[in-house]
């Protein structure tokens, strides 16, 4: 096992596999589509990967989190790599969607597990605001 010193400590024959620097977020109507490159040991992915797990942050926009504390993330969905649904991977890049409520904050981030029982480091945190949902009515004119 690592001494931990520089990071925590590590059992031997654990392979820590690298972390998602690239998360993406794209917000389109009531759904946000995550998408990060699968990590890469030279030209193909990384051997050994077990499935990524999903964090998320959700809160009413009215809900400030206060400057300098660490975000309230609640593990959300494990991928599996062997067998990604509901997620999918495209051109070396996995896709998740997931739903959004209007007049919300949300954060997510992505965690590495390796087949060994190693775990990267937290990726590159995607965060935004949903806006609230505007009612749209209808008005006739009606002649009397």
């Amino acid at each position: 096992m690592g001494c931990g010193l520089k990071s925590p400590p590590v059992p031997r024959g654990t392979t820590v596999p690298p972390n998602i620097v690239d998360l993406k977020a794209e917000v389109t109507g009531d759904n946000v589509r995550l998408t990060w490159a699968l990590p890469r040991k030279k030209d193909v992915v990384f051997p050994g990967l077990e499935h990524f797990r999903v964090y998320k942050y959700k809160a009413p926009i009215s809900d400030e989190l206060c400057e300098g504390c660490p975000i309230p993330f609640e593990r959300v969905l494990d991928i599996n790599l062997d067998n990604p649904a509901p997620a999918w991977v495209e051109e070396g890049r996995m896709t998740w969607e997931d739903k959004v409520e209007p007049d919300h904050r949300y954060a997510y981030m992505v965690v590495v597990h390796h087949k060994s029982g190693g775990m990267s480091k937290d990726s590159n945190v995607v965060q935004f605001a949903t806006e609230k949902k505007t009612k749209t009515i209808n008005h006739e004119n009606t002649k009397q």
